[in-house]
């Protein structure tokens, strides 16, 4: 017995052909042809499969999400809070810490959450080209009475890094409630130790005991957020280091114990396949806003609280390029060797600068009574004391022509100590020289905050 869709279809397809080749002889013998094998071949009936026996389509293959490894990410780092003055360089009063929210927001700047950053990290979502993190170190009551606020009010994530012994023990630190709040309102925990020490000081230690110390820093305060504040989903497993402060054991352990990155507080712009383990961040200076400016700065230029680029060269409409209207001595992010440097500030393009408008902080020395040669627009400090510091930060204000508010620019450099102990041509009061690019700071990367 012949299959009725089968002949069905083989007449719909003789009935194409006649009609196709209508009126031509020569097809004639074709289409007697296929009905005479149309009859004599026999064709097996079409079984039905019930629908439950029909095996289902494949898997769609997963694909693995397109990551910008050419992104870059400035991080930032604050501790304590203020709605005063202070000249404890790790107190940010809250109003500058508002303009410096604003300054993002004005550079369009998107700020992410650790989370985001992780699977960056992580290859398993792509974040934007050039943005920004927040952190904030300690525990201080501040982080929540004075910068959540504005944290909230900017709508921007951030991540508070915790000391277990520095929660809930009255004072000026945060109780357990005020954190649950941080969590609830874009914040992320994540752990800064149990005691808040130099993890690279074995303080007598035998090999066995700085491990088990370690360990217990490590493991004991991620441990605590998760039994206190697991609950509400806000705990992640990084890790910031005290004070900066780490050594190749600390990154091993940290490793073991499954943390997914940590953080130190050497300032830099952060990139794709960069070690999870050693991660910079730009930690902002309360007296002089150090590090803030140059942590927003992708490239092309200093963004000044006010959106301009005064140290940035430009190009005229006719493609010529224009000499920055600011420029800094020591440079910014150069290495020197004179712990003595002599600070300059070039001013000169700027019209109808308001001299008595003119401030300069510095890292370590807080505002400080600087010179201005109303000739030459310089304005300049030398550093009386060699200084302690591996960076040094410079901030400027000042109003001119044009600017109804301040101009804010800062900027920073490196020094390299050990060049004052090898040459003492290196420390001459006023000397500026950069050292060539291939010499490396002689210090381990470790902060003094």
């Amino acid at each position: 017995m012949k299959s009725g869709l089968f002949r069905a279809l083989a007449l719909s397809a003789i009935l194409v052909l006649s009609l196709a080749f209508s009126g031509c002889e020569k097809a004639a013998p074709v289409l007697d042809a296929l009905k005479e094998a149309l009859d004599r071949e026999p064709v097996e009936e079409i079984v039905a499969i019930p629908l439950e026996e029909i095996p289902p389509p494949p898997e769609p293959v997963a694909m693995e999400p397109v990551v910008n490894k050419d992104a870059r990410v400035g991080i930032l780092g604050y501790h304590d809070f203020t709605e005063g003055d202070s000249d404890n360089d790790m107190i940010l009063n809250i109003e500058d810490f508002r303009r410096q929210m604003q300054a993002i927001k004005d550079a369009e700047l998107p700020v992410i959450s650790m989370r985001q950053f992780l699977d960056w990290k992580k290859g398993k979502a792509d974040i934007p080209a050039q943005c920004v993190m927040i952190t904030i170190d300690d525990g201080w009551k501040a982080t929540h009475t004075l910068a959540l606020g504005v944290l909230k009010e900017f709508g921007y994530p951030f991540t508070a890094f915790l000391y277990k012994n520095y929660i809930g023990v009255g004072g000026r630190s945060m109780t357990h409630d005020e954190i649950r709040e941080l969590a609830a309102n874009g914040g992320t925990l994540s752990s800064h130790s149990v005691s808040h020490q130099n993890m690279s000081s074995r303080g007598g230690r035998s090999n066995e005991s700085y491990d088990k110390w370690l360990l217990e820093e490590l493991q004991d305060s991620h441990r605590f957020l998760v039994q206190n504040f697991g609950d509400t989903g806000a705990v992640i497993n990084t890790f910031a280091y005290p004070y900066g402060i780490y050594n190749d054991r600390v990154i091993e352990l940290a490793k073991e114990v499954g943390y997914e990155a940590a953080f130190t507080v050497n300032g830099k712009k952060t990139v794709w396949d960069v070690e999870n383990m050693e991660i910079g961040r730009y930690i902002v200076h309360g007296t002089t806003l150090a590090n803030f400016e140059p942590s927003i700065n992708f490239g092309g230029g200093q963004i000044t609280s006010s959106g301009r680029k005064l140290m940035t060269a430009t190009k005229t409409d006719e493609g010529e390029t224009e000499a920055p209207l600011v420029t800094v001595k020591p440079t910014d992010g150069s290495l020197i060797g004179n712990r003595l440097p002599l600070i300059e500030v070039d001013l000169s393009q700027l019209t109808s600068l308001d001299a008595e408008s003119i401030t300069m902080r510095i890292s370590g020395f807080g505002k400080v009574p600087h010179d201005y040669d109303t000739i030459n627009g310089l304005v300049s400090y030398q550093i009386p004391q060699r200084l302690r510091l591996e960076h040094c930060g410079v901030q400027v204000s000042f109003k001119h022509e044009g600017s109804e508010e301040y101009e804010t620019i800062g900027w920073s450099f490196q020094v390299k100590r050990i060049a004052d102990y090898l040459s003492s041509d290196a420390t001459l009061p006023g000397s500026n020289k950069a050292l060539p690019p291939e010499a490396e700071p002689a210090d381990t990367p470790t902060a003094s905050l």
